[in-house]
């Protein structure tokens, strides 16, 4: 049975819910851009929720933020398909989306 999850940015212009099987973080990220846009720890703690069942309340205020990836795959850069959501009043990071997955959503719980 999946357990209602609820989040917020910083100063309140938006707001989700969404229902999640495993609402204990699953994985720790430390790439360079989860290091630079989390902050808490150097690293984002990362939840997975049923992308289906996303409520959100000011989507109006919402963002998305899709890195450009340099690495050792990708030496010329490539823009990733992530796409990192975020308050546009207070930047306060939400969630992550990816249409590879797209049954999944997942939420930043990082401290």
């Amino acid at each position: 049975m999946p357990i209602l999850l609820k989040g917020s940015c910083h100063c309140g212009a938006v707001r989700f819910e969404v229902e999640s099987h495993t609402p204990a973080p699953y994985q720790l990220c430390y790439c360079s851009i989860c290091r630079k846009q989390q902050g808490g720890g150097g690293y984002a703690i990362n939840l997975a929720a049923i992308h289906a069942t996303l409520n959100v309340e000011g989507r109006e205020n919402l963002g998305v933020y899709r890195a450009r990836i340099h690495d050792d795959e990708h030496p010329t850069g490539e823009t990733s398909s992530g796409e990192r959501n975020f308050c546009r009043q207070c930047g306060s990071a939400l969630w992550l989306y990816d249409p590879k997955w797209p049954e999944l959503i997942h939420p930043f719980a990082s401290p």
